[in-house]
C-alpha cells in the first residue's frame, strides 16, 4: 500500500530533491562545528553558543512563519528558503577564498541557515498533508524521515571525504548546491497547490501556541518535544567535542558513528510506515530516552567507547524516528488545514527556544563541571520527557481534526477560523 505513493511522479521528484538536500545538510550540520573545533580552536562555551545560534533566529521566525504558511501558498515559501540557504552557505567558500574565514563568519551563517530551516520546516509540515493527502500521512512522513535518514547515513561519510579532498569550506559549498537541487525539485512538481482558505483577519502569531496548549492531544506532544529539545540541545552542543576530546575519537570514527545513527533512522522510518505509530508514541520516546544514557556511560579504550556510542546512535535514532513520525502524523491529523501553519510554527518556536537554551546551559555546565556530567544530565532529561505522554490516551491520538478539535475552548476558536 505504501509503495503506491511512489508511483506518483511528483512524489518521486519531491523525495529525490529532499534526499539530495538532506545529504548536503549533514555536511554543514556536522562539518561547521568540526571546522570550528579544528580550525578555530572552539571551546565548549563557544560550541554552546554556536549550537544556540543555529536555533535563535528560528525562535524569532517560527511563529511569523506559521502565520505566513496559513495565509499564502506554502511551496513557494519553501523554494525561497532553499535559495536563501544556498546563498548563505556559498559565502563560506567565498570568504575562505579571500582568506578571511573566521569563527564569527561561521556563527553568522549558522544563524541564518538555522532560521531559514525553521521557516522551511514550518511550511513543509503544513504543506505535506495537502501534497500526499491526510489519508496517507503515515506513509508520507515515513518517506520524508527516510530521506532524512539517508542523509544522516551517507552525509557524514560524504563530509569526511569532501573535507579530505577539497577542504571544509568547499565542502560547505556542496551543501549549497544541494539546497538548489531541493528548490528545483519543488519547482518541478506539476500538481497545483490549493489556494489558502480565506480568513477574515490576520491571526496573531501567538494563537498557534495558545491553541496547542489548550488542546488535549497537542499539549502533551508539544511539551514532550520541548523537553526533548532542551536536553537534545546538550547533545547537539557537546557530542562532537566529547567524542573527539574526552573519548579520543578521530573525525573518521565520529563520521561512522553518525552514519550508524542514520542507518538506525532509516530502519526506523521503515518500521514507522508499518506500525500504528500513534500507539507507539510513548514506547518509542521512552526507549529513545533510555538509550541516550549510553553516551555518557561510554568509557575505556576507543573500541569499547565506540561500541557504546554506536549503540546509542543506531538504536536511539531508530526509536527516535518512530516517535518523530508518530508525533508528526498525530499533529497533522488533529489540526485543520487553515491552522496547520500556526500550530507547526508554535511547535517549532518552542522547540527552537528550548534547544537554544539547552545548548547554552550545556556549554556552561560542560565548561564548569565537565562534558560527561553535562551529558548525564541530558540523558536523564531525555528519558523524563516521556512523562508528558502519560496523559495522552492511545485512543485519543487516533482522532482527526473534526473530532478532537471541537472539544473545549481551543476547538471553538479554530472552528471559527476555519
Amino acid at each position: 500500500m505504501a509503495d503506491r505513493l511512489l508511483t506518483d511522479p511528483d512524489v518521486r521528484r519531491f523525495l529525490l530533491g529532499r534526499t539530495v538536500s538532506e545529504l548536503g545538510n549533514r555536511i554543514t550540520r556536522e562539518g561547521l562545528p568540526i571546522v570550528a573545533i579544528l580550525a578555530a580552536g572552539a571551546t565548549a562555551e563557544q560550541l554552546g553558543v554556536l549550537a544556540a545560534l543555529s536555533t535563535l533566529v528560528g525562535v524569532a521566525l517560527a511563529t511569523p512563519a506559521g502565520v505566513a504558511a496559513d495565509r499564502r501558498r506554502r511551496r513557494p515559501l519553501m523554494v525561497w528558503c532553499d535559495i536563501l540557504r544556498a546563498a548563505a552557505l556559498f559565502s563560506i567558500p567565498a570568504t575562505a577564498a579571500l582568506h578571511r574565514l573566521s569563527f564569527l563568519q561561521i556563527a553568522i551563517v549558522t544563524a541564518v541557515v538555522g532560521g531559514l530551516t525553521t521557516v522551511f520546516d514550518t511550511a513543509d509540515q503544513a504543506w505535506l498533508p495537502q501534497f500526499v493527502s491526510r489519508t496517507r500521512l503515515t506513509e508520507g512522513n515515513a518517506y520524508v524521515m527516510g530521506a532524512s535518514a539517508v542523509g544522516e547515513t551517507g552525509g557524514p561519510a560524504l563530509m569526511g571525504a569532501l573535507f579530505q579532498w577539497i577542504g571544509g569550506p568547499l565542502a560547505i559549498g556542496v551543501d549549497a548546491l544541494s539546497y538548489l537541487a531541493s528548490a528545483w525539485s519543488l519547482l518541478a512538481i506539476r500538481r497545483p497547490e490549493p489556494a489558502p482558505v480565506a480568513q477574515e483577519a490576520l491571526p496573531r502569531a501567538s494563537e498557534g501556541l495558545s491553541v496547542s496548549m489548550r488542546h488535549p492531544v497537542l499539549r502533551p506532544l508539544l511539551l514532550t518535544v520541548a523537553t526533548q529539545s532542551v536536553f537534545g540541545g546538550f547533545f547537539g552542543a557537546l557530542y562532537e567535542l566529547y567524542a573527539l576530546q574526552t573519548l579520543h575519537m578521530t573525525p573518521l570514527l565520529l563520521g561512522l558513528l553518525i552514519t550508524g545513527g542514520g542507518m538506525g533512522a532509516l530502519i526506523g522510518s521503515w518500521v514507522a510506515s508499518r506500525l500504528d505509530v500513534r500507539r507507539a508514541l510513548l514506547a518509542s520516546a521512552l526507549l529513545s530516552g533510555l538509550l541516550s544514557f549510553l553516551v555518557p556511560a561510554a568509557r575505556g579504550d576507543v573500541a569499547v567507547a565506540f561500541a557504546f556510542l554506536l549503540g546509542g546512535q543506531f538504536l536511539g535514532d531508530l526509536a527516535g524516528t518512530v516517535f518523530e513520525v508518530g508525533e508528526r502524523v498525530v499533529r497533522q491529523a488533529v489540526t485543520p488545514d487553515p491552522w496547520l501553519g500556526r500550530v507547526n510554527g508554535s511547535r517549532n518556536f518552542l522547540a527552537a527556544l528550548a534547544s537554544a537554551g539547552g545548548a547554552l546551559a550545556a556549554g556552561a555546565l560542560g565548561g564548569a563541571s565537565g562534558l560527561r556530567l553535562a551529558l548525564w544530565v541530558a540523558a536523564a532529561g531525555q528519558a523524563a520527557a516521556t512523562l508528558w505522554l502519560v496523559q495522552l490516551r492511545p485512543d485519543a491520538a487516533q482522532g482527526h481534526g473534526g473530532l478532537l478539535w471541537g472539544a473545549g475552548r481551543a476547538g471553538r476558536g479554530v472552528g471559527d477560523a476555519s
